[in-house]
């Protein structure tokens, strides 16, 4: 087909409209140039790749994510789409699409670009392939036994708990499932002990392995970013002091932690590709990643399949938090709360003799049941010690994640460090300009790289978009003009133009550079060096925790401004005080997740500002990541009556999906 016939209509509409982008078109005409195809099937193709880069796995044909369908200023398009029978028939019958049954992986000779599963999904191979990887690899160690002294498991459990209040208690909970487990999942807001947790799942897994006589294991401690990696070796490196241990035990517990990228060996020349795989596994008893609601799938699934087969495999993240900037929700498709109905008597049986902690007796299911042995690899830490159960931060936060809007409001007008300023944008803008100047006050008055960074990380302002009215970029100007009127900067050179770097200017790295420890994320300030010239100044940027680094500004990677960042950038990071700017009106970005994740980025208090309804809108959105993964691991026990027909046929007429 020549590349000079034109596309269906649908998506040049779609692309003219803003939804599809210049990749996606391309896409499509690639796959109108492997096989003279159906425009339908065209539009799918389109779409899907319009649907990966949102963060879906896949296109979910049922009820499209208006998440999909958003024009270049992230508001929703309407769009006149093919019937929903019609569409799938034509898709099952396109050479291009491959249709696994039973949500098998197909085999290499049935390589197609596209995938249509028996539930109506879309996907691109390549993430139909990572998310059946990822399926089998944790299935398998889902079902592998590890080896445990109960007697040793008991006193390591009774002399790093000791006489807890709380029952259960669930950090204890945590660290006897994560200690006997091939694979375990720790999730938790901030402030409820998951770095507590960590420590004592690993000098249990220490204590463990001299029990059963084997070597000290190698523990790697991992984490998305260089930003969260240097928070998780400070935290461990903090509570280790605090822990009742043998000093050989201490000295088994890591206190480096590497990005994932760096373990697996990133080839620059080669960004997708890695130096450890499942033929050349990481050198690893124990594998810990922290962060992991920030991992995309894609990046999960090569770890995964990294991590040797023997080894224990720990994730530890936040349910809530928003989801990877990238591909797929990997911690809500294994916390599905629709499946999750509690541990299994089993469980619950030998946590009680074990640790003396009394869980919950699982609730009745009715209907298909999942795998109920999923969730005893699963916990979450629910109590916040950093908030205050009555009111303030707490109170809000679990307001939003219960997405009960005038409880939310109500939080809001609290006196305990949460505020709310209502207005539209033009009228809150002289109260954020104050707001900035305030925050930023102490860090641009201090005089030392070090003291400086240490006082940008106590004030943020953060939004939901780049760009628009009231996003990243509209904001960091506004901040630099109140700034400069307020006489806290000068980002001008000698001729008055605007310098491209000026002292006192707060910068984000935005592109990973292994060469000079430098992440996407770190953090940086600008400030002169004692011969008078400029440098960005970052902390433990490479190697020690507390190392300073001065760099000169023309090396940085890709880098800007970081007065304003978007909520997803803040992931992994505190700050004492937080302004959340609304964007002017509904959006689909502004989710419930988005919300709590800002929320929960403070510590002492945080500031909302915008509209009322376009907060009460948010709580009430939640991201809705479509991907297959959640069926694939929990998987269903069949009622007799169905089980005599084959999983993809039966799937397939539920939607009167043909399958041949």
């Amino acid at each position: 087909m020549s590349d000079r016939r034109p596309l269906p209509k649908a998506i040049t509409e779609l692309h003219v409209a803003g939804v599809l982008g210049a990749l996606d078109v391309e896409f499509a005409r690639v796959l109108a140039r492997i096989q003279h195809g159906d425009d339908d099937v065209l539009l799918a193709g389109a779409l899907t790749s319009r649907a990966v880069q949102r963060g879906h796995v896949c296109l979910d044909l049922r009820g499209l994510d208006q998440r999909v369908l958003l024009d270049q200023e992230e508001q929703p398009v309407e769009v006149e789409l093919p019937a929903l029978k019609s569409w799938l028939t034509r898709l099952n019958q396109s050479a291009l699409v491959a249709c696994p049954k039973g949500g098998l992986r197909p085999s290499p000779a049935e390589h197609r670009p596209l995938v249509l599963d028996p539930q109506g999904r879309v996907y691109l191979w390549r993430y139909y392939d990572y998310q059946t990887r990822l399926a089998e690899n944790l299935l398998q160690r889902f079902e592998r036994a590890v080896a445990v002294d109960e007697v040793e498991l008991r006193q390591s459990l009774t002399r790093l708990f000791g006489d807890s209040r709380e029952d259960p208690d669930l950090q204890r909970v945590a660290a006897l499932i994560s200690a006997s487990s091939a694979f375990s999942l720790v999730s938790g807001g901030p402030g409820t002990g998951k770095t507590t947790t960590v420590v004592r799942i690993l000098a249990t897994i220490v204590e463990q392995a001299r029990a059963l006589g084997k070597d000290p294991p190698r523990t790697l401690l991992l984490a998305p970013t260089g930003k969260a990696a240097q928070r998780l070796a400070e935290a461990i490196t903090a509570q280790k002091t605090q822990l009742k241990c043998e000093p050989w035990v201490l000295e088994q517990i890591p206190t480096e932690a590497q990005t994932i990228h760096r373990a697996l060996g990133y080839q620059p020349h080669s960004p997708t590709r890695f130096r450890h795989n499942a033929s050349e596994p990481l050198s690893a008893d124990c594998v810990l990643v922290d962060e992991s609601s920030m991992v995309d799938l894609a990046l999960l699934t090569k770890l995964v399949e990294a991590v040797p087969t023997h080894a224990q495999l720990i994730l530890m993240g936040d349910k809530d938090q928003l989801s990877s900037v990238e591909t797929g929700a990997i911690l809500g498709d294994l916390f599905n709360p629709s499946l999750l109905t509690g541990h299994s008597p089993a469980l619950v049986s030998r946590v009680a003799a074990l640790s003396g902690d009394r869980l919950p007796k699982p609730k009745p299911q009715r209907g298909p049941k999942p795998r109920a042995w999923l969730a005893d690899c699963m916990v979450h830490l629910s109590k916040s010690y950093r908030y205050s159960s009555q009111g303030g931060i707490g109170a809000l936060a679990r307001a939003i994640n219960a997405g009960e809007p005038r409880a939310v409001w109500s939080a809001c007008q609290g006196p305990d460090g949460v505020a709310f300023s209502a207005g539209a944008a033009e009228e809150l803008e002289p109260s954020l300009a104050a707001l900035a100047v305030a925050g930023f006050r102490g860090y641009l008055e201090a005089r030392e790289p070090e003291q400086k960074l240490r006082e940008l990380a106590r004030f943020r302002l953060l939004t939901a978009h780049r760009r628009g009215r009231l996003g990243v970029e509209h904001l960091n100007q506004l901040c630099e003009r109140a700034l400069v009127e307020a006489g806290l900067i000068r980002p001008f050179s000698s001729n008055q133009q605007r310098a491209s770097w000026y002292p006192g200017q707060p910068v984000m790295v935005t592109q990973n550079d292994y060469s000079l420890g430098l992440f996407n994320g770190d953090v940086g300030v600008v400030a002169r060096a004692t011969d008078g010239q400029l440098r960005a100044w970052f902390l433990g940027a490479k190697s020690s925790a507390d190392a300073l680094r001065g760099i000169l500004p023309a090396r940085l990677p890709a880098h800007e401004t970081v007065y304003a960042m978007t909520v997803h950038k803040s992931q992994g990071s505190e700050f004492d005080d937080v302004v959340l700017v609304l964007p002017p009106k509904p959006s689909p970005i502004l989710t419930r997740e988005l919300i709590y994740t800002a929320v929960t980025r403070a510590k002492h208090s945080v500031h909302l500002a915008g509209q009322r309804s376009v907060l009460e809108v948010g709580v009430t959105q939640r991201i809705r990541r479509a991907s297959g993964l959640s069926e694939m691991l929990w998987g269903f026990e069949l009622p007799e009556a169905a089980s005599s027909l084959p999983t993809a046929q039966r799937q397939a007429e539920q939607l009167e999906l043909p399958f041949e």
